[in-house]
């Protein structure tokens, strides 16, 4: 969990980089065409981006192959409605940590630790939120620090409420590595041990991911009672023993069902 972060890559670096993916960024300039002047026919977008004819038929084709693109109503093309999904994805976890935030500072307080709000995101947990507690400890983590599902607790909570065929997918893709001794080996292990962590409704991580760091996390589920997020109270060995987890376990629980609650579910 205490991963020293990379440093964000400016402006200049990201251009420098571009040459590396021309046809990604190529296809981004046609999303963002369309979206300006939708039902834009074939040879305009063509015309307008100078691109060749070849690399436009390709382009033009993928994106209609992935959702991103679809034939207009009169001709031409306008977004499509992958893009659609994806936007309403997006915006719902900007909205997940939009109303966590006074919850995730309260919880903060109380607890007097560093606490987090995460996401599924691909084959890792991510964290949309952080919320710093005014002690002198300081937990190294930041907002887009991506988490094994395996050794953190943000992570085990979102794998455990996967729909069982999904999770299987997940276990199946992960590379284990046991980073402390206490890291669980192997998917055999995770399936056990979430089978624990669904029955009392969170799940720890007992220096599993780093020494001497502890964590609880608890599930934050949307109307329809699926576990869109994670939030999670982390702190040292001198700030959680093991028999502080029921206690913690039960305030993070109590959070996050208010966040849930929040979020429109009864």
């Amino acid at each position: 969990m205490n991963e020293h972060p990379t440093s964000a890559p400016n402006e200049a670096a990201a251009t420098a980089n571009r040459p590396a993916v021309p046809a990604l960024y190529k296809a981004f300039s046609v999303l963002d065409l369309v979206s300006r002047e939708a039902g834009i026919s074939f040879t305009a977008i063509r015309k307008t981006l100078d691109l060749p004819k070849s690399s436009a038929h390709q382009l033009i084709g993928a994106l209609c192959c992935l959702g991103a693109l679809q034939d207009g109503p009169e001709g031409g093309y306008v977004l499509g409605l992958k893009l659609s999904e994806l936007g309403a994805i997006a915006a719902s976890q900007r909205s997940i940590e939009q109303e966590a935030a006074p919850f995730l500072k309260g919880l903060a307080r109380e607890v007097g630790m560093t606490c987090h709000l995460g996401v599924l995101e691909g084959h890792e947990a991510i964290y949309l939120a952080k919320v710093e507690a005014d002690q002198d400890i300081r937990i190294n983590s930041w907002v887009g620090k991506r988490l094994s599902l395996y050794r953190s607790s943000l992570g085990k909570v979102l794998l455990a409420w996967q729909p069982d065929a999904e999770r299987e997918r997940l276990l199946a893709d992960i590379e284990w590595i046991r980073k402390t001794p206490k890291s669980l080996p192997d998917a055999d292990a995770v399936r056990e041990h979430l089978r624990e962590v669904r029955a009392r409704g969170w799940a720890v991580d007992d220096e599993e991911d780093l020494a001497n760091i502890r964590c609880v996390a608890a599930p934050v589920f949307d109307r329809s009672g699926n576990a869109v997020a994670a939030i999670s109270a982390v702190g040292t060995v001198l700030q959680i023993g093991p028999d502080d987890f029921p206690d913690l376990a039960k305030r993070v629980c109590a959070v996050a069902d208010e966040i849930s609650h929040a979020l429109g579910r009864h």
